[in-house]
């Protein structure tokens, strides 16, 4: 699977129920990247979860910086 394409289940994994799996997803869209990932990372902002609203804050910071 191409990252691009990954970005449709990766979306949907940010709303499951398993906190983990939300985690995971956030990571996962902040080393793809892109103006898609940020939409996606920022509609995840108010998530229930403490440690997963760190990790979208995280990813997003990471993409909000110049490359190397």
């Amino acid at each position: 699977m191409q990252a691009r394409e990954a970005l449709k289940p990766l979306g949907l994994a940010l709303s499951h129920e398993i906190s983990n799996l939300r985690k995971e997803a956030a990571i996962a869209l902040g080393e793809i990247g892109g103006a898609d990932a940020v939409q996606l990372l920022s509609a995840a902002q108010s998530d229930p979860d403490p440690e997963v609203r760190k990790l979208v804050r995280l990813a997003l910071a990471r993409l909000s910086q110049p490359s190397a």
